[in-house]
């Protein structure tokens, strides 16, 4: 794969941006399993975690074994550097940022710089690396399409396995990896490259199960097997996710909107209504946003309604200029059915579709980085529309100005992300001061996950573990708190375990409230539900503060 200067350049801010992000969201599960790694590779998934209020075998985590084991590698470098963990990651964002390259460079040539800085930089992506799969495991899926290519165009055989091996890492770094070897079988069938398509296959196949025959003789269970029968996927489920598609969409993606009626030639009224109307909840939802519906444990806002108009406008967008590419307009350049340029339309058009079912079907929930692979796939697609009619002037000045606009759109995502992460990281060292001027030596326990897990560990304090009522499900020893013992525990907006919080047991003693300048929030929607980015209500996180009164055991609500 073809690297320059620039790609580097690009792959260093992004890796740079998201190390002055604390850890954040599902950073703290991923590096007790990277801890695991380091301390007993040979025993990667034998611990027990508190997963919300159920103590588990690791195993029976969702934690493919790649990203904790490359992570594991870093703690043995480094000890316990968040920063510098972060800074290890750069090899994966290199990859996801030169193989996507790669990528436009082949379907898209004349607008490829453009469209990379429009996709890396945008929210879909910049705010989302973290220390979480998502990324790593795309980058190495687009690595083994790219690798994959290549052995088609060299009829290679060695390289389409090894295009497979690097595939099966894809798929050992988050499950939804699948689509690489499908999205091989595409290429492989559309351009008659069956044979290699097939080696391709085999290899990753092989590469993957693997590993799970490992797991199986050491722990007599595949991880993949106990999560692909366990996890939710009832009817309902996958129902569920189609309307979170569209506000997802128009909340993170309307740049694919603009840019399929900017390559499409759309006049500019058209073009005028569409910005108009994808900035329109932005204008907004920073000062106005009223709520229409109370759910009580949920709420529509009014940008709830907005953004997925946006979503079914970038849908619609897309479907347009997928019709187009197979049965130009008059005036526009016919493909021959059955050429390289057909296929390669034909491919590119599957591949969208593969990315759009991979969403339906293996999402459990919904949220932003499951439309990653779709992003991908449909700048890649409506790359190549571009180039069937060379852009003219105009064009040229309105995509440097949608790129802009991506950039800035992106960034300001970003900044929503990382004051939430500072929130939770602020939270944990506030609650530990408040309680030392109180008393120097209380032994403080917390409730609570996501970056203020790993912050109030941090500075001391020790998880609760409530008492089950199946004692056979009682993996961790339930906690016992002694009178003058102290409890933090987040709100709502930081998933916990369940406590129950008797007066004759604890005492209330504080809130401390985390705000900032800053009126919009992500948490928690932009990693789990719609619509990503939301008017911020009140405080941006409080921690309420007990002290034990009298000896007791921690135990869940009745």
């Amino acid at each position: 794969m073809k690297t320059s200067l620039p790609l580097v350049a690009l792959s260093l801010f992004l890796t740079g941006l998201n190390a002055l992000k604390p850890l954040h969201v599902d950073d703290t599960t991923y590096c007790c399993f990277a801890r695991q790694f380091a301390a007993r590779p040979l025993d990667p998934y034998g611990h027990t975690l508190l997963y919300f209020s159920d103590p588990l075998p690791a195993l029976k985590v969702l934690a493919p074994p790649v990203l904790p084991a490359w992570w594991a590698l870093g703690i043995r470098l480094f000890g316990e550097r968040p920063v510098l963990w972060k800074l290890w990651l750069f090899p994966f964002v290199l990859l996801f940022v030169v193989s996507l390259a790669n990528l436009l460079r082949r379907f898209a040539p004349s607008s490829a710089m453009p469209l990379l800085l429009m996709t890396v930089l945008s929210p879909v992506f910049l705010p989302s690396l973290n220390l979480m799969i998502d990324i790593p495991a795309l980058a190495l899926s687009l690595t083994s399409i790219v690798l994959f290519i290549r052995a088609c165009d060299r009829r290679s055989a060695w390289e389409a396995t090894f295009a497979g091996l690097v595939a099966a890492l894809a798929m050992q770094t988050k499950y939804t990896g699948i689509l690489g070897p499908a999205a091989m079988l595409a290429y492989a069938s559309i351009f008659r490259r069956w044979r290699l398509g097939l080696l391709a296959l085999a290899s990753a196949t092989l590469g993957f199960a693997s590993w799970e025959g490992f797991l199986i003789c050491r722990y007599g269970e595949s991880h993949f097997f106990h999560h692909a029968t366990n996890t939710p996927s009832t009817l309902e489920v996958k129902l569920s996710l189609f309307p979170c598609l569209f506000p997802i969409l128009g909340a993170v993606a309307p740049s694919l909107s603009l840019l399929a009626l900017l390559v499409g030639r759309a006049s500019r009224r058209t073009l005028l209504f569409a910005v108009l109307l994808a900035a329109l909840p932005y204008s907004l939802i920073g000062w106005y946003d009223p709520v229409l519906v109370d759910f009580g444990y949920d709420y529509l806002p009014l940008t709830g309604v907005l953004f997925p108009i946006t979503g079914v406008a970038v849908v619609s967008c897309l479907g347009l200029s997928a019709w187009h590419l197979l049965y130009p307009r008059r005036g526009e350049p016919v493909l021959p059915l059955f050429s390289a340029q057909g296929n390669t339309a034909w491919f590119l058009i599957l591949w969208v579709v593969l990315e759009l079912c991979g969403y339906f079907v293996l999402s459990p929930f919904a949220a932003v980085r499951r439309i990653m692979g779709f992003v991908v796939a449909s700048t890649l697609l409506l790359g190549y529309y571009a180039e069937q009619s060379p852009m003219e002037d105009r064009q040229t000045r309105l995509l440097t100005g949608l790129v802009a606009a991506t950039i800035l759109l992106g960034f300001g995502y970003w900044v929503v992300d990382f004051v939430e992460a500072r929130a939770e990281r602020q939270a944990a060292y506030r609650a530990l001061d408040r309680i030392r001027e109180e008393d120097a030596n209380a032994v403080v326990w917390y409730a609570g996950y996501w970056g203020f897990q790993y912050y109030a560990e941090e500075v001391g304090m020790k998880q609760a573990v409530p008492l089950l009522d199946d004692e056979s499900a009682q993996l961790l020893p339930p906690t016992h708190f002694h009178r003058g013992d102290w409890l933090v525990m987040p709100d709502d907006a930081i998933p916990q375990q369940s406590l129950d919080l008797d007066e004759k047991d604890m005492e209330f003693q504080d809130t401390l409230s985390m705000s900032d300048e800053v009126p919009l929030r992500t948490l928690i929607y932009y990693y789990s539900g719609t619509p990503p980015l939301r008017h911020r209500r009140g405080p941006r996180l409080d921690v309420r503060l007990y002290r034990i009164k009298r000896d007791c055991t921690a135990r869940l609500p009745r």
